[in-house]
């Protein structure tokens, strides 16, 4: 049931059992703590952090550091674990007491945090990261999830209007790297040059040119 479940053709059983065993479980039924999914949980949290972490890395090799843990974060919110671990139906796999039914979202999504691990452990890395992937892409929408930014350059037209000042972009192809068009966007009010940003599509350069454009006019963009 498992394997059809979670799609995992795994060697050691006993490892996933134990991913789904919640904390009030191993401590009211079995009244062996130890044998929670708590250190699981701990191990598949680092594992999946890795896994975004490279996919992101080989995803946007222009993108800089903070742009990249922007996103990552969102990927691996407990928002996002909690819903990818409902569609697949980890909540009513758990191994948990009634005292816990109340917050069994959140208690799957830790759950599914623990299903990385084991199968880090049972599989190894690179099986791991395929897999994380597939769920994540399959049932949290990774390409919406990585687009969900802040609109930077909606809020600094709206400043543009405030002070009646005239708001522009100037927008150019520039380069073409590993067979990605490099863009470069510059912001102007009136006539000075506020923000400049470079991003690998028109929209990601002029939402960081305006990102920075509201930094140069002191205002808070994030």
């Amino acid at each position: 049931m498992l394997s059809k479940s979670l799609r995992i053709p795994f060697k050691d059983l006993d490892l996933y059992l134990t991913a789904f065993r919640h904390k009030s479980a191993a401590r009211n039924i079995y009244n062996k703590p130890e044998i929670s999914n708590e250190r699981l949980e701990f191990l598949g949290d680092a594992i999946l952090d890795a896994a975004v972490a490279h996919y992101l890395y080989l995803k946007y090799p222009d993108d800089e550091e903070g742009e990249l843990t922007k996103i990552k974060s969102r990927i691996v919110s407990r928002t996002t674990l909690n819903r990818v671990a409902i569609q697949m139906g980890i909540d009513k796999l758990l191994e948990t007491d009634l005292q816990a039914t109340h917050a069994r979202a959140s208690i799957a999504g830790n759950a599914l945090e623990a299903i990385f691990g084991a199968m880090y452990l049972d599989l190894g890395y690179v099986k791991t990261y395929r897999y994380i992937l597939g769920i994540m892409g399959r049932f949290a929408n990774l390409e919406e999830v990585e687009f969900k930014e802040s609109d930077f350059k909606s809020r600094l037209y709206e400043e543009a209007h405030k002070v009646k000042s005239d708001l522009r972009f100037n927008t150019r192809s520039v380069d073409e790297k590993n067979g990605k068009r490099i863009f470069k966007s510059e912001a102007f009010l009136d006539a000075k040059l506020i923000g400049k940003g470079i991003g690998t599509s028109k929209k990601k350069a002029e939402q960081k040119a305006a990102n920075e454009g509201l930094h140069q006019l002191n205002l808070k963009s994030d």
